[in-house]
């Protein structure tokens, strides 16, 4: 298949680099109107005033990549897919329109030998050989004319700059007067820069090519340089005949247009968002929407996100953050002191953007109050600050400063930009601060100890983890008053039952192996254990047969869980608890009220909605099980169905059902419920969501019925020990035949394990002894949907059909 790609810009690189990494055999054709190979036109100023060369800034185009240059497309004819320069014809099965926006201009200067504008490696030269010995007029005030502006303060060539300016502001109409004010005190300090507001071109003589009197309202230049940097416009006038186009060429949230055609970046507009990408990170999510659409078949959606633009210029860096719901409609607070501005602005107590010069403002923390629409105090912004050792901030799109960079350079002896890359993205999402990134990388290589021991992008991140964790477990350090449970009672509970050391280290690493954590968080799971004490938890049992419960509280030959459930602070639970009747209500009272957002709920049972809930009463109030549950979950910080009548109804709900049983997570309308089905489930499950919730402050990795992944992404069938039987065609035919003293596959017996997903052959039960396939007996696939109703009995399972 030949994908080709019009453009040559940051979007069209990314995704002829991505679909080379999806499918190597693909043909991937890029053809660029530019007589360059892709380069990065972020840095274009460096061209200017020659601090970097054409190849120091280009971007890296895969190989593979088939790239024609001097291409510019004047036709597409859709029927016989087919695109047309003024010299030559190109096919396609995929296209991708990446064509990048336009420069404005107040009228046409395409003859004109001394008037240029900013949009090219052509337009950097221009105005590189134009300026000498002539006054050079900016026309524009946004980023890309100021970023510009102080490039060309520092030309010794240029002797006199002014900058025309229609409005009475820089930068942006929002901002502030103190802002506006700090930023022309940066450029004007010196002379050079004349700023002329409220101000514009209203006539020029121009003769053999060139303007030689230009007049503005307030001036007139003799023979100046004029740039012009005013704006852009999407580039679709070559497909506005063929295609639906507004301001861009309009797509779905795919980047699709039509069936096999799709625009991406600056010259695309997303039809149900009205939204044209004018930062890189937004042109690279478009590509990778729609590379993800086009070749995988994925519908991945773009989605907008918060922006952060970064200006460095002179004395002054700018700091930009905005919200997608940002408008003209807000209230402003404005906090200014002699060389720094903090500008926020807010509606409905909500921060929509933030402006920031020289300020030592935590950038993203700012995005997550913007990204999470979070409600905010005047005072929490006022203490919004970075900590100053760790210098200036330097990447504002990974929120990197000076000092956080050079620690990641030392720590993992970081050698070049490119070695970064493994660590961190700074200098990489919009490019900008690339060349500081650089400059700091090279500063900071005489700090590198020459004799460190290198390690693996993998082994940095394994070890951050590990830290974030400890970090986590040691917030828990203050014993649970309900619990009188310490360490060193764990500890002479294993010491009287003779639990040795080893037997607790190779019960830690299990739990850290079925959790799928690296073995370097074994000594923070071993320190989650037995900080477990410290997190309150109540315990209900709805309807059910007490099965879960009871699987914990075996007397005979305690194990380590065992242990550790008795150890656990279970504040409330009917079956285990001391206390009963009013005192036990008390206590439950007590927990819900006094901590609130700090308990976890664990639900053992199913839930009757029949007649109102009223098949299930519970405690001297008579309130029924769907009524104590919700109050429970309102203010729990994790909720976890546990067992299979918690997670769908289970045996309760099996047909007729005549007490409307469901799950947990169905009674509360809630998908944020961990379930843990099993019947019963195995206690070790339970430990390991507790230890991932301590250690994480979040939910494990989940599968699409909100079971833990490492938990239930295995199938049983896959890692059975009669696996083997199975595929050479030997079958119990029945109990106590020759196949079943031989141990041979039980799936002819009735064994659902081909159709359940648990970690029962490898986690077993009792100690690990042993688990029901092993004992001789068929799975009944009890972690699964229905199970009772569809999988409960000892016939072989064949699928319905539907029709």
């Amino acid at each position: 298949m030949r994908l080709l790609i019009i453009g040559g810009g940051i979007a069209a690189v990314y995704l002829a680099n991505r679909a080379k990494k999806i499918d190597a055999s693909l043909d991937v054709v890029m053809l660029s109107d530019e007589a360059y190979a892709p380069y990065d036109r972020i840095h274009l100023c460096s061209l200017v005033d020659e601090s970097a060369t054409l190849q120091k800034i280009s971007l890296q185009l895969d190989s593979r990549v088939h790239l024609e240059l001097n291409q510019k497309i004047i036709k597409i004819d859709k029927e016989k897919k087919r695109v047309f320069s003024k010299d030559a014809m190109f096919h396609y099965d995929k296209l991708v329109i990446a064509t990048g926006s336009l420069p404005n201009t107040p009228f046409d200067i395409s003859q004109i030998k001394n008037a240029a504008v900013f949009r090219s490696a052509e337009d950097a030269k221009a105005i590189k050989e134009g300026i000498k010995g002539r006054e050079v007029v900016v026309v524009g005030a946004g980023p890309i004319a100021l970023e510009l502006l102080e490039r060309l303060n520092k030309m010794e060539d240029v002797r006199k700059i002014t900058l025309l300016v229609r409005s009475n502001f820089l930068y942006d109409k929002n901002l502030s007067h103190e802002s506006i004010k700090l930023i022309e005190k940066s450029y004007t300090k010196d002379k050079k820069i004349t700023i002329s507001y409220e101000d514009e071109i209203i006539d020029t003589v121009v003769e053999d090519g060139e303007i030689k009197r230009l007049k503005s309202k307030k001036l007139e230049v003799e023979n100046p340089f004029v740039v012009f940097g005013i704006g852009i416009k999407s580039n679709i006038e070559s497909f506005r005949d063929v295609l639906e186009c507004n301001r861009g060429i309009l797509t779905n949230l795919f980047m699709q247009c039509e069936y096999d055609i799709y625009a991406i970046g600056e010259c695309a507009e997303v039809r149900e968002l009205g939204f044209v990408a004018g930062h890189v990170e937004a042109c690279v999510d478009e590509a990778e929407c729609a590379a993800v659409h086009l070749l995988l078949g994925e519908p991945k959606e773009f989605t907008r996100k918060t922006t952060v633009d970064m200006l460095k210029v002179g004395e002054f860096n700018l700091v930009d953050v905005t919200s997608v719901k940002f408008s003209n409609v807000y209230e402003k607070v404005v906090i200014s002191s002699q060389n720094s501005v903090d500008e926020y602005f807010l509606r409905d107590k909500k921060l929509l953007r933030y402006v920031g010069i020289n300020s030592n403002a935590d950038i993203a923390s700012l995005q997550t109050l913007m990204q999470n629409e979070s409600e905010v105090a005047i005072d929490e912004l006022r203490k919004n600050r970075v900590d100053e050792a760790r210098g200036k901030l330097v990447c504002s799109c990974t929120g990197v400063y000076h000092n956080d960079l050079v620690a990641l350079v030392v720590q993992n002896g970081v050698g070049t930009f490119a070695d970064l890359a493994h660590f961190s993205q700074a200098g990489r999402v919009c490019g900008r601060c690339r060349g500081e990134v650089v400059k700091i990388i090279e500063e900071s290589q005489h700090l590198i100890d020459p004799s460190m021991v290198q390690k693996s992008p993998k082994d940095v991140e394994v070890e951050k983890k590990v830290q974030e964790a400890q970090k986590r477990v040691d917030k828990f350090n203050k014993l649970h008053p309900k619990n009188q449970l310490d360490e060193s009672n764990l500890e002479a509970a294993m010491e009287s039952l003779e639990i040795k050391n080893d037997e607790v280290n190779k019960w830690i690493s299990m739990v850290t192996a079925n959790m799928q954590l690296h073995p370097k968080f074994e000594e923070v799971v071993q320190k989650g254990v037995k900080t477990l004490n410290k997190i309150p938890i109540i315990w209900l049992e709805l309807s059910d047969c007490s099965g879960n419960s009871e699987a914990f509280i075996k007397s005979a030959n305690p194990s380590i869980e065992d242990l550790i459930f008795d150890y656990i602070s279970l504040d409330y639970h009917e079956l285990l608890m001391s206390a009963s009747g009013d005192e036990s209500e008390s206590a439950l009272e007590d927990i819900i009220k006094n901590q609130r957002g700090e308990y976890v709920l664990i639900v053992e049972g199913a839930v009757p909605l029949g007649m109102d809930g009223k098949y299930l009463r519970i405690g001297s109030k008579g309130e029924t099980g769907i009524e104590l549950l919700k109050r429970c979950a309102k203010d729990a910080a994790l909720v976890v169905a546990v067992g299979s009548c918690a997670f769908d109804g289970g045996v309760v709900a099996a047909v007729p059902n005549p007490t409307g049983a469901v799950g947990v997570a169905d009674a509360l309308g809630r998908d944020d419920v961990i379930n843990i089905s099993g019947c019963p489930t195995n206690p070790v499950n339970i430990v390991g969501t507790l230890l991932y919730f301590m250690m994480f402050e979040e939910m494990p990795p989940l599968d699409e019925f909100n079971r833990p992944l490492w938990a239930y992404e295995g199938r049983i069938h896959e890692n059975c020990e009669r696996r083997g039987h199975f595929d050479a065609g030997e079958f119990v035919k029945e109990w106590g035949d020759e196949g079943a003293k031989k141990g041979w596959c039980l799936f002819e017996m009735g064994c659902k394990g081909a159709y359940a997903n648990a970690n029962c052959p490898t986690m077993k039960f009792n100690k690990g002894t042993s688990w029901p396939v092993q004992a001789g007996h068929g799975c009944m696939a009890c972690t699964e949907k229905g199970f009772f109703d569809k999988y409960a009995n000892e016939r072989v399972y064949h699928e319905k059909n539907s029709h």
